[in-house]
């Protein structure tokens, strides 16, 4: 029975303690232990030094896009692209980003318009400036470089004499040929029809504006410019075959003249001289029309009517 109850002790002595006794740590399981801790240590303080050193390399960044952008100038393109490529990269504000694009592109606008000045400098100093292709290439170019209102006027201006000097094709002759003839009816019908044709007689002589009508005799061979029909001195009477008629601008005695330098820009644009000759002796009206329309016509009507009757 004692030795029994011995072993019965025994026995519960064991599984009153319940668990194994645990093992003691090697010593190099705790090095690897501490080491570890360290590693993790170390692992967030390069984190945090890491963060803070991308904060001031994307202050730096942001930096050398503000101080690219105001110092733009040729050359520097280049630089200002990465420095925006940059910035995208480290996410930069957007609205910064947005407005470097902006100068950049300012820029690039500005370098391709001064370009754009020099070469159609050069054009107008070349013989190109002659051939009416190249010029309107010119014009679609300065056009799309944003130039300058002056520089693209002349090179408009330019283009527009090229196309009005130029030689007309065989049915532009003939329209242009039609269109005189029927400027030529018009005039014989207004000078022979209702009373005459109206017009403004401006007096050279004292600036005196005088309202008159202008008419032709059946046989077409006189032009008779009347003023007052009242009077019959005002009646003036020309040989047809005489006559020609140019802008007034464009005759010298009335140019210069101060009465005609007087009139307001308008009247002086719209002036017709009307040459003509009475026994070898020259003379000249000065009619002052409404409209450069009517200007035009008159012009054809007259000179068409005077190489008919030759």
């Amino acid at each position: 029975m004692g030795a029994v109850c011995a072993r019965c002790n025994e026995v519960k002595k064991g599984n009153g303690e319940g668990k194994p006794p645990a093992l003691p740590m090697h010593p190099d399981e705790d090095s690897d232990a501490n080491a570890s801790s360290e590693a993790d240590n170390s692992e967030v303080a390069a984190s945090s030094d890491e963060e803070e050193n991308q904060e001031d390399y994307k202050q730096s960044v942001e930096q050398i896009l503000k101080s690219t952008g105001k110092n733009l100038k040729r050359g520097k393109t280049m630089a200002m692209k990465e420095a925006i490529s940059t910035a995208k990269k480290y996410g930069l504000d957007g609205s910064k980003i947005t407005e470097a694009q902006r100068q950049l592109d300012e820029h690039v606008k500005q370098q391709r318009r001064e370009e754009c000045e020099r070469e159609v400098e050069a054009f107008f100093n070349s013989p190109a400036a002659a051939d009416i292709a190249l010029t309107e290439k010119m014009v679609s170019k300065a056009t799309e470089a944003d130039v300058s209102a002056k520089t693209l006027q002349k090179l408009q201006e330019k283009f527009e004499v090229l196309l009005l000097c130029r030689s007309l094709e065989a049915d532009e002759v003939k329209l242009a040929r039609e269109a005189l003839k029927q400027s030529c009816r018009d005039f014989v019908f207004a000078a022979t029809q209702g009373g005459g044709r109206p017009v403004t007689l401006l007096n050279l002589e004292d600036g005196s504006q005088e309202q008159a009508i202008i008419t032709l005799d059946p046989p077409l061979r006189n032009l008779l410019v009347i003023g007052d029909i009242t009077d019959v001195e005002t009646v003036r009477i020309v040989p047809v075959r005489s006559l020609s008629a140019v802008l007034g601008k464009d005759e010298k005695k009335v140019s210069l003249n101060s009465h005609f330098k007087a009139l307001d820009p308008d009247e002086r644009e719209c002036s017709v001289v009307v040459r003509y000759s009475i026994n070898k002796t020259p003379g000249m009206f000065c009619f002052l029309e409404p409209t450069e329309v009517r200007r035009d016509r008159l012009i054809e009507g007259v000179v068409i009517l005077a190489v008919s009757c030759s």
